[in-house]
């Protein structure tokens, strides 16, 4: 049977991905998408994660069909010592908890084999945090991909650091000059960078293997890799990645979220209003994601460096989530880590949102003219897709090497130059945002943004992505139906 130019498709792929937001959001764009093209899709987390994921499909302008096109299914954490039952999600986890939340996530190897008999998909794709989902999946004769919702920079970088090593012996010289990392990048970490990732390639007493283990143990066992990315700009590390691993590597494209564009909340009402009062591409957009959340003497610096650069903003103030855990609570939070003053004197150039913010909207929004970010993956996807030069404040984890990318390598972002131990400087901060904004000297950034945007909005490239994708799941099904019939065959000889 024929849709358009396609044919309708009758395999069934169950999502599977770790317990961030920054990871379920890219694999629900991914489930919507495929399920869009006649593909059956089941989308397993937790069930504090379904509830949200509930929540986002009935946003959409049409919530109903959304729900509809995606069977969710809950996979309840079994009980850890030290993590309460309602720590599903990495969402306000204290950070000393995560290693906890891994062993729990571990323990779900049981109960997913159960819920693979039960399904029984043709196909799962998960996250790079599980290495024994392949391994499950492969019981039951079931292939797998891994989906990378972070860069294809990132995964080279942190593969060429520990080539040849085990995870243990990985050093901080290691992951400065990683071996056989091209050299014609910038990307590189700096020493407290490099200090502060070492902690990924030790084993973790709760869970006795390493971040860098997950992920190669993900990449050897799989039979092939996704990664949200184009090949445009980042071509020769999808290559590296192929090289690295052996497997075979699809570009899904940008993935970007489409956001409802009714049934809008106070605060986007209000976010957005504020926007139409102002010149057009005049405001910088400052977001540090929403799983970072800034130190007191980071907001200050902060603040000060916007004061001082004199560009109007809005900023998206972030807070964990307190015993109120309402609006009210996170607006008290915002008012008090604030210098006394600071949100009088700005009341005329800028405003600082507590909580959560429509940020596809702001970003697209014509008075916006640039978006200071902690340049996680998906953040650095929206903001180039609407064209904007990037202001890079990078915090932790894969944010630096994204960072370094679209600063050095792509030149459509300037990076907060940080002090040799990380602080920040409000100098620097005032400096970056005129740079980006106004001067004469980031003239050539932004008209390098804008032409970053015209390429990533043309949608070929991720229908592109998608059809390399769908392939590879047809391919994969197709092996093993293969496998199938050659062991009926064999039985069915044996028995004459």
């Amino acid at each position: 049977m024929e849709n358009g130019n396609r044919k309708e498709l009758l395999h069934h792929v169950l999502m599977f991905p770790w317990l961030a937001h920054g990871h379920i959001s890219p694999f629900l764009e991914l489930s919507m998408r495929l399920a869009g093209r006649g593909i059956t899709v089941s989308f397993c987390s937790t069930p504090s994660n379904i509830n949200s994921i509930k929540r986002t499909l009935q946003s959409h302008d049409d919530g109903e069909t959304a729900l509809n096109s995606i069977n969710l299914v809950e996979l309840p954490l079994p009980l850890v010592d030290g993590l309460g039952p309602s720590h599903e999600t990495t969402a306000s986890l204290p950070p000393h908890l995560m290693p906890l939340l891994k062993k729990a996530f571990d323990s779900l190897e049981t109960s997913f084999g159960m819920l693979l008999q039960r399904l029984s998909p043709d196909c799962v794709i998960h996250d790079f945090l599980q290495p024994w989902t392949s391994p499950v999946a492969s019981k039951f004769g079931i292939p797998s991909l891994t989906f990378v919702p972070c860069s294809a920079v990132v995964v080279a970088y942190f593969l060429c650091a520990v080539k040849g090593k085990d995870s243990e012996q990985v050093t901080v010289e290691d992951l400065i000059n990683p071996l056989d990392f091209p050299s014609s990048s910038t990307v590189r970490l700096h020493q407290f960078e490099a200090l502060q990732t070492l902690n990924m390639y030790k084993r973790n007493r709760e869970t006795g293997i390493s971040d860098c283990e997950r992920l190669q143990g993900c990449a050897n066992k799989c039979s092939a890799i996704a990664v949200k990315t184009f090949p445009e700009i980042e071509g020769k590390f999808l290559r590296l990645l192929e090289s690295l691993t052996g497997k075979h590597v699809v570009a899904l494209g940008p993935l970007l979220t489409k956001q409802p564009s009714s049934n809008a909340s106070e605060q986007d009402s209000k976010c957005l209003a504020w926007l139409d009062r102002q010149k057009r591409s005049s405001v910088v957009f400052v977001s540090f994601g929403t799983e970072y959340f800034l130190s007191k003497d980071q907001i200050e610096e902060i603040a000060l460096g916007l004061e001082a650069s004199e560009q109007s903003f809005m900023w998206v103030l972030r807070f964990p989530q307190g015993p109120e855990g309402n609006v009210n609570d996170q607006q008290r939070r915002v008012s008090a880590s604030l210098s006394a003053g600071f949100e009088e004197r700005m009341k005329v150039k800028g405003i600082v949102v507590s909580g959560w913010a429509p940020q596809m909207k702001i970003l697209r929004h014509p008075s916006t003219g640039g978006f200071m970010t902690h340049c996680g993956w998906s953040s650095v996807m929206e903001g180039m897709s609407a064209g904007l030069p990037l202001i890079a404040l990078p915090m932790q984890l894969d944010q630096p090497l994204n960072a370094r990318l679209v600063a050095g390598d792509l030149k459509v972002a300037i990076e907060v130059r940080k002090g040799s131990d990380g602080r920040l400087d409000r100098n620097e901060i005032e400096r970056a945002l005129r740079i980006a904004m106004v001067e004469e000297e980031g003239l050539q950034l932004r008209m390098n943004a804008k032409h970053m945007g015209e390429i990533m909005m043309a949608k070929s490239e991720e229908e592109r992505g998608l059809d390399l994708l769908v392939e590879e799941i047809e391919t994969l099904v197709g092996k093993r139906n293969n496998v199938f019939r050659r062991d009926s065959n064999i039985i069915s000889m044996e028995a004459a």
